[in-house]
């Protein structure tokens, strides 16, 4: 039974307030510990951030029990996860606690091979038990964000070249490993987007090594980058930031042809055991993220359109599948497309080129922030750990974003990211059932569920916006002589 409105109106206010207090915790650690914390204290203690989550009881996302009844028809059932739904065994342990149970795995062939073997690994012990794969899933993602921790330190310090400033390596080290945002998809919810980053992050730093940049180093990054997109195929968008970057090389014409070769053969190679005789393409008709609108402007916008047309005295649109979504969505996609076809085509341009590592990484960051902004009207808030996987790698290296140490020195691009780490976390705060099922009075099924949209990326430019007002207003009351 749902629990009575008053209650879940308390316990949200509550979690809401822990966010708040986790938040001030992070920005005052930012501010205070990069000068005097070594690389140890930092691995340690992240490691010990990740356990606590590893530990908690709950989980705010049903993927990860998605994960195991997928990994589980191809462990213990022997049927293909990407064309096979769960409905065809409702009799497994973890059917009633998944919610996609029309859809086949939307994640690729990487992702069953190392839930796979963390499945036959767990099976060993004990096959009916669901705790030890959620352990295991969660521990898998410890690992990972540990393992990218030392790489964003490594990578780092390689971007800096003669400009080495420990201080700033370590302030966006840290930044990124005590993310609350990150830790808690990594090592609570277990999504696998932390392994994707992790494969993402061992090809840039066989970019940024020393050494002259071969063949061989391009053809390895190539195939980091295929396993990445054969995990998630949403970051093939990354592929040609790289292919742009191989441009400006000698030989550009035979390493761009080779990354092509290798790049489809890597994915053609993996997936092909899963074809099914092409039904695996039928997931592009049953996978909501093609044509639903959630936790953005875009479904803010579509329930407001539709409750104005309610209140008109219009015919009630449906829920989901609306004209207004169905509209709203395709021109999302379309703006994207514009935008990320300008990103690929400005690299062409000689001053523009994307020379060294920083650059192409700066193009990468840009592209993944588009894409979460305008390019997934159905966006959920681990789809950005990856974009501050690489916001890290240019907040350590990047002048123009690292030129001053401490969160209340430093420009107002990284305070925005902190801040969008907690909206992203406070996203969770409209699923309770008090505002899933409380409407405003004045517009007719209009839930205040339906404002997250804007409360995801409105509230961290509202709030970094009066943090400038009362930053502003500070400098015109301290003397000239006085100000830094």
């Amino acid at each position: 039974m749902p629990p009575p409105i008053p209650i879940s109106l308390y316990e949200t206010g509550l979690l809401l307030l822990a966010l708040a207090l986790i938040l001030a915790t992070y920005l005052i650690a930012l501010h205070v510990l990069p000068a005097t914390i070594t690389k140890r204290y930092l691995v340690l203690s992240t490691a010990l951030l990740g356990m606590v989550c590893v530990c908690m009881t709950v989980v705010t996302s049903p993927d990860i029990f998605s994960y195991i009844i997928y990994v589980r028809m191809g462990v213990i059932y022997h049927l293909n996860p990407l064309t096979t739904v769960p409905l065809q065994i409702p009799h497994d342990l973890v059917y009633p606690y998944i919610y996609w149970k029309d859809q086949p795995s939307a994640y690729g062939p990487i992702w069953i091979v190392i839930s796979g073997t963390l499945q036959w690994l767990a099976a060993l012990s004990d096959r009916a038990s669901i705790t030890l794969m959620v352990v295991a899933l969660r521990l898998l993602g410890l690992v990972a964000h540990l393992w990218s921790v030392v790489l964003v330190w490594s990578i780092g310090g390689r971007l800096q070249h003669s400009h080495e400033n420990t201080q700033q390596r370590m302030l966006a080290t840290l930044a990124f490993a005590w993310n609350p945002l990150l830790l808690f998809e990594a090592c609570t919810n277990a999504h696998n987007d932390t392994v994707l980053l992790l494969f993402l992050l061992l090809a840039l730093w066989l970019i940024t090594r020393p050494s002259t940049f071969s063949l061989r180093s391009a053809v390895l990054v190539v195939i980091l980058l295929a396993l990445a997109t054969c995990l998630k195929v949403n970051v093939v968008l990354l592929f040609p930031g790289y292919l742009l970057f191989l441009w400006t090389k000698k030989r550009r014409m035979q390493s761009i042809a080779l990354a092509l070769v290798c790049y489809a053969a890597t994915i053609v190679a993996l997936y092909l055991p899963f074809w099914g005789n092409g039904a695996i393409l039928n997931l592009v008709h049953v996978n909501p993220g093609t044509y639903r609108n959630i936790n953005t402007p875009a479904e803010f916008l579509t329930h407001m359109i539709n409750s104005l047309i309610n209140l008109l005295g219009g015919p009630k649109p449906q829920e989901i599948g609306s004209p207004a979504e169905t509209t709203l969505h395709t021109i999302c996609l379309i703006i994207f497309v514009l935008f990320y076809a300008m990103l690929c085509l400005r690299p062409l341009y000689t001053q523009y080129h994307l020379r060294s590592p920083l650059q192409l990484i700066r193009w990468m960051a840009c592209a993944w922030l588009l894409y979460c902004m305008i390019g997934a009207p159905w966006f959920w808030p681990w789809y950005l750990v990856t974009f501050f996987g690489l916001f890290a790698l240019l907040e350590a290296a990047d002048p123009l974003i690292g030129q001053n140490i401490g969160i209340l020195k430093q420009g107002y691009l990284p305070l925005f990211l902190r801040l969008l780490a907690f909206s992203m976390l406070g996203l969770y705060c409209f699923y309770p059932w008090a505002l899933y099922t409380t409407t405003i009075p004045w517009l007719p099924d209009f839930r205040l569920a339906y404002l997250k949209g804007l409360w995801a990326w409105a509230v961290p430019a509202l709030l970094l916006f009066l943090f400038a007002c009362i930053r502003s207003r500070r400098r015109h009351l301290i003397p000239t002589s006085e100000q830094p």
